[in-house]
């Protein structure tokens, strides 16, 4: 009788670790985002990799070290936004580019082109020009979106952009270049 008792409890346990060891259930699919959602963020991904590999031809082509720091702020800044932008498009099942698009790389392609001065200038006007267009992105998205970790990436990057925006005025204000003219 020990044996047969000894028997069931082995199939009891048996039966046991094999419901165990069966895997849990796949996650459910990723919620469907809006067209606007998924159309920014492509938009989005596309201006940090611009940003970021603006940022990196800096390093090499300008001139003042205020334009290298500040352009190392943007690599930092956009690196850490795409990775974040990324995670958020994965639970989506959304794939971002991994490079600018073609239009981008004739302009990046142009400005990396310049050294010197010549390209200080250049990056900050182009550093202006892009957070004055990325910033009504940014903040239309932090106010339309249904997504809320789209609507927290938005608004968190509407207050970076800003940031950079001001961060390359002060840069662009002639009170700022070495050439300073004398009276």
């Amino acid at each position: 009788m020990k044996t047969v008792n000894k028997i069931i409890t082995l199939v009891a346990l048996a039966s046991l670790s094999a419901c165990a060891a069966k895997p849990p259930a796949p996650p459910p699919p990723p919620p469907a985002l809006s067209d606007t959602d998924a159309a920014f963020i492509q938009k989005a991904s596309e201006i940090n990799l611009v940003e970021i590999e603006l940022g990196k031809a800096a390093a090499t082509n300008a001139k003042s070290a205020a334009v290298k720091s500040y352009a190392q702020t943007l690599v930092t800044d956009h690196s850490s936004a795409q990775d974040r932008l990324s995670t958020i498009a994965t639970s989506h099942g959304i794939t971002l580019p991994t490079a600018p698009d073609e239009s981008d790389e004739k302009d990046i392609t142009t400005l990396t082109a310049l050294k010197g001065g010549k390209f200080d200038h250049a990056y900050i006007g182009k550093m202006v020009a892009g957070h004055t267009e990325a910033l009504p992105v940014m903040t239309e998205e932090a106010s339309s979106s249904t997504d809320a970790d789209l609507k927290s990436y938005a608004q968190d990057t509407s207050t970076t952009v800003q940031q950079h925006l001001d961060a390359a005025k002060a840069l662009q204000s002639p009170t700022h270049h070495s050439h300073k003219h004398r009276h």
